[in-house]
């Protein structure tokens, strides 16, 4: 039974291909309605010195026309750069918190190894663990944050930025 069908489809399939190709392509052309134009109605006159019919205008964009008469000039600003004293925080960026103070001192050197100067931490808790941290900072600006964040980012390291609060 299902032989029949296969060849059922695959008969119908070359059928219709073979009807595809007695169509001639110049007999199928798609018709577009255009559409008339409209009669234009003229009132009869009785001035005789009205001047004649001014010619419709096409309708168009204007986009080239405006597009001088709306410019806008800016006035010159001075561009805002806060000194290092108007800010109230120094950037630190976590690269990682540690159970093992090898662990974290693999990945200080990898750091070191971009430049940039780490430091571990021994954070005790509450509970009793202990958790080594790798900083690198402090930042006094965020720009040089930024920098070391990219190259942080560069060799597969996502940082955490934290704020610390300036001293004095």
């Amino acid at each position: 039974m299902r032989w029949i069908l296969s060849l059922a489809a695959v008969g119908g399939f070359i059928g219709f291909i073979l009807y595809l190709n007695t169509i001639n392509p110049q007999q199928v052309r798609p018709t577009v309605a255009t559409p008339a134009p409209a009669p234009v109605a003229t009132a009869p006159s009785t001035n005789t010195t009205a001047p004649p019919a001014q010619p419709q205008e096409q309708q168009g964009f204007r986009f080239y026309e405006m597009l001088p008469d709306s410019e806008v000039i800016p006035s010159d600003v001075d561009e805002y750069t806060p000194s290092p004293s108007q800010q109230q925080y120094n950037y630190v960026v976590q690269t990682g918190s540690f159970r093992n103070s090898t662990d974290a001192e693999r990945q200080r050197a990898q750091i070191a190894f971009q430049g940039l100067r780490a430091q571990v931490s021994r954070i005790d808790l509450d509970s009793g663990s202990t958790w080594y941290r790798v900083n690198v900072g402090p930042f006094t600006s965020r720009s040089q944050m930024n920098s070391a964040v990219d190259k942080l980012v560069s060799i597969n390291i996502q940082p955490l930025v934290r704020k610390i609060p300036r001293e004095g």
